[in-house]
């Protein structure tokens, strides 16, 4: 991946189309990171095996052969400074935004890059080829506007736990609906089936395999800049989900299905389950085998 970005301090907003044209289809991979947080302050800089979080998220996402940058977004100083050290870019953020995604498009305002990937910053697994094969749909496809990221449920109880967000896609693996609860109902189509409740390759009911969200997000860069600007409608407000504010407003979101599910640090207990996945993980035994959803 090329070390190389191309910025544009107090960039305007909308750039003249002639300066973004060569950028197109170059990708921006941008890691929002914040310090303060209710469930675990400071969790940017919380220590993995002895590496601060935002550096393994951060090392991660250079491997993305597809991106031509990776930045990380922050409110805070420390972050910027941990960032540096390593190696990395930082730009600092305001600290009154509301989502990630603000913060993400306050930070591309200063690229040309016409993708921009939201990586979430606790996110230490995250799947890199399938964040490839994110990069590779938004290139083939100039009409897609927004896509996203998903794993096979493994585990039943998933479909039924607020915090694991399930989501349905049309033949075309395109977001039908992205919900808190389980998605479709499994109520009437038989028992769930998968390997044991943990099945490797997911779990299914009556031929219908669950999918699970994964919170990483490839933006066309002019999409970014007006999805805020986007009415917020009741399915986003109910649910509590922001990418249901593309669907409500009649948007396309393509879905890349991974078998590599990435596990977030949301607590600092996560901190300790983090390390012993990648004690018993190598490297070479995160290579799987990604795919897009198709109807069978």
């Amino acid at each position: 991946m090329s070390t190389e970005h191309e910025t544009r301090r107090g960039a305007a907003r909308r750039p003249a189309a002639s300066l973004l044209a060569p950028y197109r289809d170059k990708a921006l991979v941008v890691i929002p990171a914040r310090y303060g947080s209710t469930r675990f302050e400071g969790k940017p800089l919380a220590k993995i095996g002895g590496v601060p979080m935002i550096v393994r998220v951060m090392n991660r996402a250079a491997k993305i052969k597809n991106a031509d940058a990776v930045i990380v977004a922050t409110d805070d100083e420390r972050i910027k400074s941990v960032v540096e050290r390593a190696g990395g870019v930082a730009v600092i953020t305001k600290r009154t935004h509301s989502t990630g995604t603000s913060r993400v498009r306050e930070a591309a305002a200063y690229f040309l890059h016409g993708i921009v990937v939201n990586v979430q910053g606790d996110e230490p697994l995250l799947p890199v080829r399938a964040v490839e094969r994110l990069i590779a749909l938004m290139q083939s496809d100039p009409s897609l506007m927004m896509s996203t990221l998903a794993s096979p449920a493994t585990d039943f109880d998933d479909l039924f736990r607020v915090d694991v967000v399930k989501v349905v896609c049309d033949r075309d693996g395109d977001a039908l609906y992205f919900s808190r609860s389980p998605l479709p109902y499994p109520g009437f189509g038989g028992e769930w089936a998968g390997g044991g409740s943990r099945g490797a390759s997911g779990g299914e009911i009556a031929g219908i395999k669950y999918l699970r969200h994964i919170g990483v997000y490839a933006f066309r860069r002019e999409f970014l800049f007006e999805y805020n600007d986007l009415r917020r409608g009741p399915l986003e407000r109910i649910e509590r989900l922001e990418q249901l504010r593309a669907l409500e407003n009649g948007y396309r979101i393509g879905v890349i299905s991974c078998r590599s599910a990435s596990i977030g640090v949301d607590r600092p207990g996560d901190v300790k389950r983090i390390e012993k996945l990648l004690r018993g993980r190598p490297e070479r035994a995160r290579k799987k085998v990604e795919k897009r959803p198709r109807s069978r």
